[in-house]
């Protein structure tokens, strides 16, 4: 005869795995010496508060009796910035993020194209990286939207499935096989594509997507990288009315009036230390000028390229904004990911000494509250802390 539970003792096991299921995870209690919430906000011999994956209180702001029942994670002398920001990247998946056939593709998805389980965007977060924007392929002259994922232990995720529309006007987007074949044909593309949408007798998917660059409530990335793309993208800009975010942009140092007088930003590709001379003074010349400006292209190159741009003359807070702050606003996703204000998740990374020091290591890797890269320090707890009652 078959064994059966008493209904009993069934019922409260039953009822015992249900609460804990829903029970609330326990509050994490981050401790250092150095905590940067921002590029200008930085607090010493402080705290952060992370609840369900988010900043929930910063410093003084910390209640008590949270501080008293929340995990202590205690990173000693260590220092904690926001996790870095990747603004544009394919994640070495160019063709998956492209459409062959067409090159005009503005509503085109590339979260459609999201494998969460890449082993590329796994390895991320040993790089500092905690979100990006997994964008379209530059091989289309208008490849389509882009979308914010996160890395995770296992998996990675979708943030946010609709950012920007990118478009190219790099030798990338052009094929001797399909239109266009030529920078010209480029540019009269979507040209033509801007002035159907303006006049909005087409309410096809891709035209919709043009007219709402035009009127403002979708941002629009442009790769370009030679003075003459530039100029191009600029000139598209100003006639149709939006402000662009230049891609690439390499001879923007040819163009840097008109950045400013456009209120256009730029996303650079990552330095070398072998670099031209004029790439590696080229964050400083932008930052002079007042143009935003973010780096992306090699993930294991980003904090280098933050750490050679201030050796060649920029300043350290806006080499951090750089990987931080400025790519999470450039993505309009300011109140999510760059910062470790109240309401952001809790993406940050520990290091011992100055983060753009190269010399100073790489200690962790947090994203929405959970480690992914590194150890735990001597100073952690898994048991509600005592010794942190006291004010931050």
């Amino acid at each position: 005869m078959k064994a059966t539970t008493p209904r009993r003792l069934l019922l409260p096991a039953v009822l015992a795995a249900t609460f804990a299921a829903v029970a609330p995870a326990q509050d994490l209690l981050l401790r250092a010496s150095r905590i940067v919430v921002a590029p200008d906000t930085v607090l010493d011999d402080a705290a952060v508060l992370v609840r369900q994956g988010k900043v929930a209180y910063v410093g003084a702001d910390i209640p008590a009796e949270a501080r008293a029942q929340a995990r202590l994670v205690d990173y000693g002398d260590a220092t904690v910035v926001p996790g870095f920001v990747l603004a544009v990247t394919t994640l070495g998946r160019d063709r998956d993020l492209a459409e062959g056939a067409l090159a005009f593709t503005p509503d085109l998805r590339a979260v459609e194209a999201f494998d969460p389980w890449q082993k590329e965007l796994l390895g991320l977060p040993a790089h500092g990286i905690t979100s990006l924007s997994l964008s379209p392929s530059p091989r289309n002259v208008a490849g389509g939207i882009a979308a914010l994922v996160k890395p995770g232990a296992r998996r990675g995720s979708v943030a946010t499935s609709d950012l920007h529309v990118q478009w190219s006007l790099t030798q990338a987007s052009r094929n001797q096989e399909r239109q266009p074949t030529s920078l010209v044909g480029a540019i009269d593309m979507l040209r033509s594509a801007l002035a159907a949408a303006k006049l909005g007798t087409s309410t096809s998917p891709d035209l919709a997507i043009m007219r709402q660059v035009q009127q403002g409530t979708r941002r629009v990335f442009v790769h370009a990288d030679s003075f003459v793309e530039l100029a191009a993208a600029l000139d598209l800009a100003k006639e149709f009315g939006f402000e662009p975010v230049l891609v690439g942009a390499r001879e923007a140092d040819k163009v840097l009036a008109r950045l400013v007088a456009q209120k256009a930003a730029v996303v650079l590709d990552t330095l070398q230390p072998e670099g031209r001379l004029a790439d590696l003074t080229l964050p400083a010349r932008l930052a002079q000028a007042g143009v935003p400006f973010a780096f992306a292209g090699a993930p294991e190159r980003l904090r280098l390229s933050a750490a050679l741009a201030v050796r060649h003359g920029l300043d350290r807070k806006t080499a951090l904004a750089a990987l931080t702050r400025t790519p999470a606003r450039l993505l309009e996703q300011q109140a999510t990911v760059g910062a470790l204000r109240q309401g952001n998740a809790a993406d940050f990374l520990v290091f011992r000494g100055d983060a753009l020091d190269l010399g100073a290591a790489h200690v962790a890797t947090w994203v929405d509250g959970v480690l992914l890269h590194g150890d735990l320090p001597a100073k952690a707890n898994a048991a509600p802390s005592t010794t942190a009652t006291g004010a931050l």
